[in-house]
């Protein structure tokens, strides 16, 4: 096995003595790539493996680099398992909030496209967004909710 292949494997495990002793005799592999365009640091965050993450930022991995298959970069890693389901963030819940108030029915119809969960999730104040579209007053955002995925 390869080098590059026990620093992957290492950082999907989260073993942090075994990248530090992989980074110490090859420096050099911090940034290389997988076959889909993935860093060491790409599999440590999408494990959620903190220390092994901030170990690979120490000796310089590139914190913004983007896999070839997704062009997402570690920090889109670490969320999207959670993606998967069904997680938002806080500002998509914002944003879609926002569109719903301004009856913006492009950015409601982008987020919902994007983000299928919103369909059942909630403002801030635990109201769902079908009920905020509903009480909008715009027919056209309403259908949006109305309509399957």
């Amino acid at each position: 096995m390869s080098e590059f292949k026990r620093l992957i494997d290492a950082a999907k495990r989260g073993d942090l003595e075994e990248v530090k002793d992989i980074l110490r005799a090859h420096p050099e592999i911090i940034n290389q790539r997988d076959e889909g365009g993935a860093t060491a640091l790409h599999h440590a965050a999408f494990g959620g493996h903190q220390t092994v993450a901030e170990l690979l930022l120490e000796h310089g991995a590139d914190i913004n680099a983007r896999d070839r298959e997704f062009d997402a970069t570690p920090a889109g890693w670490a969320i999207e398992y959670l993606r998967e389901r069904g997680a938002l963030l806080g500002v998509e819940l914002r944003d879609l909030a926002h569109a719903i108030e301004r009856g913006d029915v492009h950015w409601a119809e982008r987020f919902l496209r994007r983000f299928p969960a919103l369909r059942e999730a909630t403002d801030s104040n635990g109201k769902s967004f079908k009920q905020l579209a509903e009480e909008s007053g715009n027919q056209e955002i309403a259908n949006l909710f109305r309509q399957q995925p």
